[in-house]
């Protein structure tokens, strides 16, 4: 009875074995903003292990595919076109907005771009100047890599560079670092945005701040890149995104695009 037991007990153990090793392993590199869907995908999806490197950004999600140092990239942003040129092939996944952020307890509730594009560039430092409190401007952005930087810059800044702007890293952190800070005011994809903190996202030129405003004019599209076309477990990963059950998942924080 007890070798019955042994042998029923290794052989249960090696069933799990081989499960475990047959599970394919995907490696994600790039956005942070759509490594939150990869994150939430990896809880849900039974078909591959998931390893994620979001430190490098868009910017890195282009370079590590077309390099092939990755199985998908990521890319928060319109994909340069060299890369495309050089063997990326792109898939839309979701579109997403970019929030402008201030404390909670700011009294301002709404900018126009006129506005953000002179406090971002530093030429409005109060917030007396646009209706608010008699209190000098703390303006964060997220560091350059950042695909959100320059989506911002283009949609706000209309060609004018950023100010004096204290950058934060990773994008993450723009939550807590503008929960302190009742004069902050900071730029970040609303992917990340957490009710725990004391920030709020700004309407501007009257559109109100969210995902499922198709007039909000802050917005982006999201691809997941491979070198040439998808094949095998990548291929399956891009399908279930796109089908019923993966959009689901991307609806939590963006706007689908099925």
């Amino acid at each position: 009875m007890r070798s019955h037991f042994l042998i029923t007990a290794c052989f249960a153990a090696l069933s799990v074995s081989v499960a475990v090793s047959a599970q394919t392993s995907l490696s994600y590199e790039g956005s942070s903003t759509i490594g939150r869907f990869i994150s939430d995908a990896s809880e849900v999806y039974p078909h591959a292990r998931f390893t994620l490197n979001t430190v490098p950004e868009s910017a890195g999600g282009e370079q590590c595919a077309v390099r092939q140092r990755c199985d998908l990239g990521g890319v928060a942003r319109e994909i340069a076109p060299a890369f495309l040129e050089r063997g990326l092939v792109k898939t839309l996944i979701a579109k997403d907005a970019i929030a402008a952020l201030v404390h909670k307890d700011n009294p301002i509730n709404a900018l126009s771009k006129e506005q953000l594009r002179g406090i971002f560039s530093g030429n409005i430092k109060n917030w007396s100047e646009v209706g608010g409190n008699d209190a000098a401007i703390t303006v964060f952005v997220v560091k350059e890599a950042s695909a959100t930087h320059q989506v911002f810059a283009d949609a706000i800044l209309d060609g004018h560079d950023y100010g004096a702007v204290e950058v934060i890293t990773p994008d993450a952190r723009m939550l807590p670092t503008i929960s302190r800070d009742v004069n902050a005011i900071g730029q970040l994809s609303f992917a990340f945005l957490d009710p725990n903190f004391q920030v709020k996202p700004l309407t501007i030129d009257g559109q109100i701040a969210s995902v499922e405003n198709p007039n909000y004019p802050i917005s982006r599209p999201l691809y997941l890149v491979t070198y040439g076309e998808p094949k095998g477990a990548v291929k399956d990963f891009l399908d279930w995104t796109l089908s019923p059950e993966g959009q689901a998942v991307i609806k939590k924080r963006f706007v689908g695009v099925k």
